[in-house]
């Protein structure tokens, strides 16, 4: 199945609405695709909101992101852990995310020792809408938990159980570990990154290896008629 027709599959089939959204880290910067204008603030979520909005695909380097951690879980930049205890400590008071100093730093070695971050091996990161970045890395969808369900029911036919995880930093929770493990995740991610997308209460953020996405695609239809099915069923008793 060809990337645009599993984008049609995507939005006709199982009924997203939101722009799907492609990452893709670069080696060398790419011929043809505009630099991300300014600075993010606070970082990728904010740019794949630029995406939703005006569907234009830039690629974005350190100097565009006030926060980095985006390009940390797509193996574009890292930062050390003096860098990040100085970042917390500038916002920690206005945004308590964590109890104290302490509380952050630990939290963060969890976050490294659960999801490790991936090892820098690009230049920039492409983003962009499906339709327009050409053989992604990683594939960001916008869903309901109903069309979520739909992409769950088709890795446990495959056989597959999705992990997925919970706290505070939507990049860390949603691209660290699909890039990493090469697994889809599911979740709810955090305020700000649900804010800075802008996403409605009832969404959440799915993220699938591009090729996971390709290997599901032949039974999302087939699924998605079974559950509709099914849904149409016990709605009618």
């Amino acid at each position: 199945m060809t990337q645009q027709e599993i984008e049609i599959l995507l939005k006709q089939e199982v009924g997203i609405q939101k722009e799907i959204i492609a990452l893709k880290p670069l080696k060398e910067f790419p011929k043809g695709i505009p630099c991300y204008e300014g600075v993010a603030a606070p970082g990728l979520c904010t740019m794949i909101g630029d995406v939703l909005a005006n569907s234009a695909v830039t690629y974005s380097v350190r100097e565009n992101h006030q926060c980095f951690e985006g390009l940390i879980a797509t193996g574009v930049c890292e930062v050390s852990r003096d860098e990040f205890r100085e970042a917390v400590e500038t916002w920690i008071d206005m945004c308590p995310y964590h109890k104290d100093m302490d509380t952050a730093m630990a939290f963060y070695e969890k976050c490294l020792e659960t999801i490790p971050a991936p090892p820098i091996t690009s230049s920039c990161l492409v983003c962009g809408p499906l339709s327009k970045v050409m053989d992604p890395d990683l594939v960001v969808m916008f869903c309901t938990p109903y069309q979520s369900e739909i992409f769950n029911r088709a890795q446990s036919y495959l056989g597959n159980i999705v992990t997925s995880y919970g706290g505070n930093g939507g990049c860390i929770f949603n691209l660290r570990g699909p890039l990493l493990t090469r697994q889809p995740t599911y979740s709810t991610s955090d305020f700000p990154w649900r804010t800075f997308v802008g996403l409605a209460d009832h969404e959440m953020t799915v993220v699938y290896p591009y090729e996971r996405l390709v290997e599901i695609a032949p039974y999302i239809k087939p699924i998605t008629e079974y559950v509709g099915n099914l849904k149409s069923m016990f709605a009618a008793q």
